[in-house]
């Protein structure tokens, strides 16, 4: 199963770019700012939990935890930011050993195809804050065999300790 998400995870999609939020045609990184928290669903048939820190200096960070049959199948470490004018979300993926998927230098690249108030579209990726305390994130997978299906996590925002 592992093998499979692996494969799946690693598949990036069509790259077009970025609708702007602001008046003036820009987009920062506090219109991301809906993801921040402590966000715990269901996913991959198991425990999903996924963190985001606010932004600073123009990037956001956030943590991604898998959990099936309470045991860690997998963890991703994700940063969005600008690169020359265009807003990306890279991640790396680790085993529970916390070695790598990706090579090194290595790490998965969403661009940003679209936002507006609680929603950024990134290629194959979507983030949707649907309540104030309900976040649903929709991955476009391929399978080894070429075909596509959305995996779903429909997220609950915990309460700060």
């Amino acid at each position: 199963m592992i093998h499979r998400i692996r494969i799946a995870l690693i598949a990036v999609f069509a790259c077009i770019p970025a609708v702007s939020l602001a008046d003036d045609g820009t987009i920062s990184i506090e219109d991301f700012s809906f993801l921040s928290g402590y966000w715990i669903g269901e996913g991959f048939g198991g425990v999903s939990e996924e963190i985001w820190m606010p932004g600073s200096d123009g990037r956001m960070f956030g943590i991604f935890k898998q959990s099936n049959d309470a045991e860690l199948n997998f963890t991703e470490f994700m940063e969005i930011t600008s690169v020359e004018g265009e807003y990306l979300l890279r991640l790396k993926h680790f085993n529970p050993d916390f070695t790598g998927w990706e090579e090194k230098d290595g790490y998965v690249t969403f661009k940003l195809q679209s936002a507006e108030p609680n929603k950024a579209v990134f290629g194959g990726l979507t983030y949707e804050l649907i309540e104030s305390d309900q976040l649903r994130v929709s991955l476009r997978l391929r399978e080894s065999d070429g075909t596509v299906h959305t995996e779903v996590f429909n997220f609950k925002r915990q309460p700060s300790s």
